[in-house]
């Protein structure tokens, strides 16, 4: 099952044996709930710009799972702030979380995501990344990626980084002929197809028409 939605804020529940692959565009402020059944799986690309979102995701049994993506565009007419809290309440269970932001001029963006693991549960594995790519010049970051871990069998990780483009790549790239401009765009583009690569129900013209969205969102900023 697959969901391609703008600015909807509706629960979603995952139902029991269930597969869902969901795409969320937000460009204004919203809370948003997500629940998962026993032997569920969820696919869950969020992409924002000039938003405030705030997500909660919270599995209902055991052997369930999820992977998330955030794709977030910022610049100083774009400010974006946002939450994310994962808890995994039952053993057997899995969270993968990747949030990328791209900092363009004037950037504002306050971040707070976390995952929670519950006490006396097992076999539970967790991860949170964030990658914050700087485009540009005076830029407002804060930023809190927190693991709460209250049992000892799991498997956990998060990190946080913050990073210009490759200085090296961009240089091959411009001295193959393409300009600043290009090349950075064919760097930005590496991170987006990793997030879009996670999206295996949508067909290549959905999957395209997610790209051109994407391609906007950047071409307003």
């Amino acid at each position: 099952m697959k969901l391609l939605q703008n600015n909807i804020f509706q629960p979603v529940s995952v139902s029991s044996g269930q597969r869902l692959e969901l795409v969320d565009i937000f460009s204004g402020p919203g809370k948003k709930s997500i629940e998962l059944d026993a032997h569920s799986s969820l696919t869950y690309l969020v992409i924002g710009s000039d938003a405030d979102i705030h997500i909660d995701l919270v599995t209902r049994w055991s052997a369930c799972s999820c992977t998330l993506f955030a794709l977030f565009f910022s610049d100083a007419k774009r400010p974006l702030t946002g939450s994310l809290k994962v808890s995994l309440n039952h053993s057997h269970t899995s969270a993968n979380v990747e949030l990328i932001s791209f900092l363009y001029d004037g950037a504002q963006i306050h971040i707070d995501w976390s995952i929670d693991i519950w006490k006396n549960i097992d076999q539970v594995h967790a991860r949170l990344l964030e990658q914050n790519v700087v485009l540009g010049q005076n830029i407002s970051l804060k930023t809190l990626p927190q693991l709460n871990v209250a049992s000892a069998q799991v498997r956990a990780s998060h990190g946080a980084n913050l990073d210009r483009l490759d200085e090296q790549k961009l240089f091959y790239m411009m001295s193959r002929g393409l300009t600043q401009q290009q090349s950075q765009q064919l760097l930005v583009d590496g991170y987006i197809n990793l997030a879009l690569a996670s999206l295996s129900e949508f067909s290549e013209d959905e999957v395209a028409d997610i790209r051109e969205k994407l391609n906007m969102l950047q071409n307003k900023i």
